[in-house]
């Protein structure tokens, strides 16, 4: 299935769909952290709120930052990331206590082209758009200079973690995981996974 499949660089008129995506990939995480917005109030749906950040102009986590998987004009999957600096940077000393670990684990990836989000919707799970999409983020890190690749997953998101494992990933580092308001992973820990 996967030969059908084309990733292309977002776009503005994607902003929906990475905010979808987004939430997908942290397993509905961040629509809990989009309802408590202020700005939600005046919304219909937190979505909404996804998709302004999505088009926000400061990078990272906005369109300029991901790839469309796409087949036959249906939009499939997406992988967000980007070449992290080659010395970590200062925590910022403001974050949510559940943002703080994945920070922590995001500063040992120094050098590395992050993958940040992969998210893929449920019906085209298992067909190779999340290889499609790790082979992106392969050619992106040739392209930067990247030392190889990084990314943090959930330890229950088997599924995903044995994917990693089969591309060359191995676990480089845990931390606790905090929950985030309102619900968000089921797991334990989160773990830092990198390919050299």
């Amino acid at each position: 299935m996967s030969e059908a499949i084309t990733v292309r660089p977002a776009q503005r008129s994607d902003a929906s769909e990475i905010a979808l995506l987004t939430n997908i990939a942290v397993h509905g995480g961040l629509s809990q952290r989009w309802a408590a917005d202020e700005a939600a109030k005046d919304t219909y749906d937190p979505v909404e709120i996804g998709r302004l950040a999505a088009l926000a102009e400061e990078a990272p986590f906005t369109w300029r930052d991901a790839s469309i998987a796409e087949h036959d004009g249906e939009v499939v999957g997406m992988l967000m990331g980007y070449r992290e600096p080659d010395a970590a940077e200062p925590l910022p000393g403001d974050l949510e206590p559940f943002l703080l670990p994945i920070y922590q684990l995001e500063a040992e990836a120094a050098g590395y082209w992050y993958v940040a989000m992969l998210g893929v919707h449920f019906k085209w799970r298992g067909k190779g758009i999340g290889s499609s999409l790790l082979d992106v983020a392969e050619t992106k890190a040739a392209e930067t200079g990247a030392r190889g690749l990084a990314l943090i997953s959930e330890d229950v998101n088997t599924g995903a973690v044995r994917l990693y494992e089969r591309r060359g990933f191995r676990v480089r580092a845990k931390r606790k995981m905090v929950r985030f308001p309102g619900g968000g992973p089921k797991g334990e820990d989160w773990l830092l996974m990198v390919k050299d």
